[in-house]
């Protein structure tokens, strides 16, 4: 079934309500994550995990070990705060009664999807409650929480829709009371949300609908000034929005260098930047970098070429056969240009196998469904000038 946004507010809040009991009743959480996560995935499920600390909970979150590297200040408050991280699907043991999955457009696309299969659909032997928080609606999306236990709705981030919930939640007085909680949005929480919106949405700028950019503002500003009240001046930690999407969009020098391997191959038409490495151009950049960096930079050009073309760019290369037969694509919308939603296009290239928002949208390809990768980016190249043309 599609995903698609809540239809009102009641709605929403019976949603959220239902969550609140859920964390209220229930004694072991199990916070799950997509492949190759990105700020907001990881951010979303640091931040649910603070919460859960809150109740006196048992939880963990998966992420694959290879991609600790990436976020060390998320992961430096998960230790702090005793949040176990499973790092292979070797640790997940069997004693969570309730699996949450975040920021993840459908099933196979979680982290370990095929070890965590039997516990997500029951086979497992457990009576197991899955739920979900995400903000990847149409597309070829598909629901991965039980129904009712689905808070997926239009917003900047998987993180706006927790810090949503939270602010919810700190209205309920009687279960702050019940459970003797001291503060809900503590610095490392909101430092998290904060880090997940920004990093989705590069400060709102590639949001378009009236309704996203409410939120936004009104989250951004509200944890923005929850930020600056609880750090120290003199501390160096981050102190502010600014901060931490400037943390955020820094290259190590090895991306750096990937980053310039990646620029060689651009090519520009008209309204469109693009990075295609076809089979054989991809193979040396494969060999040199690890896999993480390889995606890192395939976001940030991604990022530079739209903002380079004032439009959309395309960024395309090939997995390892090794991981998998897959071709990975990545678009991106820039800034300034608000009146086209990428999911509408690769929805109209009859492409299924991604999803994202508005601004960003990620696609796969089995490489043998491709004869000819030059026509096949000609192809989506001229399919997209031509939307850009029309809006």
């Amino acid at each position: 079934m599609k995903k698609v946004s809540i239809p009102n507010r009641r709605r929403k809040l019976q949603i959220v309500d239902t969550f609140i009991d859920v964390m209220c009743t229930r004694e072991s959480f199990l916070m799950i994550g997509h492949q190759n996560p990105d700020e907001d995935c990881v951010a979303s499920m640091v931040a649910f995990s603070l919460l859960m600390t809150k109740f006196h909970r048992t939880q963990a979150m998966v992420l694959n070990r290879e991609n600790w590297d990436k976020f060390p200040y998320l992961l430096s408050i998960a230790k702090y705060n005793s949040i176990r991280v499973i790092g292979s699907s070797e640790e997940i043991g069997d004693e969570y009664d309730t699996v949450i999955a975040f920021d993840t457009p459908k099933p196979d696309m979680l982290d370990f999807y095929k070890d965590l299969k039997p516990l997500l659909s029951g086979s497992s032997g457990n009576e197991i409650l899955v739920m979900e928080i995400d903000h990847h609606l149409e597309a070829d999306g598909e629901y991965i929480g039980d129904e009712g236990y689905r808070l997926v709705d239009d917003a900047s981030s998987t993180c706006e829709l927790i810090g949503y919930l939270a602010v919810k939640l700190e209205k309920k007085k009687h279960i702050v009371k019940e459970f003797g909680i001291g503060e809900i949005f503590s610095r490392n929480f909101v430092l998290s949300i904060v880090t997940g919106m920004v990093g989705d949405s590069k400060m709102g700028q590639f949001l378009k609908s009236r309704r996203e950019k409410h939120y936004y503002r009104y989250f951004s500003r509200l944890f923005n000034k929850m930020l600056i009240r609880k750090t120290d001046k003199d501390s160096g930690n981050f102190s502010s929005i600014e901060d931490i999407l400037s943390e955020l969009e820094k290259l190590s020098g090895e991306e750096e260098s990937c980053c310039r391997d990646f620029m060689k191959y651009k090519k520009v038409d008209g309204p469109m930047a693009w990075i295609a490495l076809n089979e054989d151009e991809s193979s040396p950049i494969i060999e040199r970098y690890d896999m993480d960096i390889i995606v890192t930079v395939a976001k940030y050009t991604a990022n530079l070429l739209a903002e380079e073309s004032g439009y959309v760019s395309l960024v395309a290369f090939y997995d390892p056969p090794g991981k998998s037969d897959l071709i990975q694509l990545r678009m991106r919308r820039s800034q300034n240009f608000k009146t086209l939603d990428l999911r509408e296009v690769i929805a109209s290239l009859g492409i299924t196998n991604g999803g994202g928002h508005e601004g960003a949208v990620g696609f796969r390809v089995p490489r043998g469904e491709v004869e000819d990768f030059p026509a096949f980016i000609d192809g989506i190249v001229a399919g997209t000038v031509k939307m850009v043309v029309l809006d």
